[in-house]
């Protein structure tokens, strides 16, 4: 298990809501290039448009090498966001 960190803040619009830990198979590592810099983050396994919701990963357990340095999870659902922001104004 991969665990979660929140600073006090756990929106509903992030698909991982609620949760302390994600399994390994239910998210992927990816890595852009950001003003020139390597970005690596983590983005739900499942097809969407997902931002970075205030979330962290990380891990001591040696089978998850990935994670054993804090990395943003890009769980914020933008879908959703758009919808959710449509019924609030």
């Amino acid at each position: 298990m991969i665990n979660i960190f929140r600073d006090g803040y756990d929106s509903e619009l992030n698909l991982f809501h609620g949760r302390e830990y994600v399994k390994h198979d239910e998210v992927v590592v990816k890595e852009k290039i950001v003003f020139g810099k390597p970005y690596k983050y983590v983005e739900p396994s499942q097809k969407g448009q997902w931002a970075f919701g205030g979330t962290i990963l990380f891990t001591s357990n040696g089978c998850f090498p990935e994670f054993n340095d804090p990395l943003k999870l890009h769980d914020r659902d933008m879908n959703q966001e758009v919808h959710h922001a449509e019924h609030t104004t």
